[in-house]
């Protein structure tokens, strides 16, 4: 069995904009993304929860990881993007 192929069309260019930022600033979570481009924190966490709802996105689990180089307590939900959309961006 396959996987399902992602719905790219389904992105708009929020969408693309964090899965950018994720591809070459590595994971995060809903508050410094929000912070990084102005949003709100809501619309943010709605976003980032679509996008994974969709397979653009996982989250990391565990209670520590490394993130941006830096050992970090896990006290926010991490993002990051899927194999298949860093596959895409190494391409284009």
């Amino acid at each position: 069995m396959g996987k399902k192929a992602l719905p790219w069309n389904k992105l708009d260019e929020k969408d693309w904009k964090i899965l950018r930022d994720f591809y070459h600033e590595g994971p995060d979570c809903a508050k410094f993304v929000s912070r990084r481009f102005g949003w709100e924190l809501k619309e943010t966490m709605e976003r980032l929860k679509r996008l994974e709802n969709l397979g653009f996105l996982k989250r990391i689990e565990g209670r520590f990881a490394t993130i941006r180089g830096k050992f970090k307590h896990m006290n926010h939900t991490y993002y990051d993007i899927v194999r298949e959309v860093k596959l895409f961006f190494r391409r284009a």
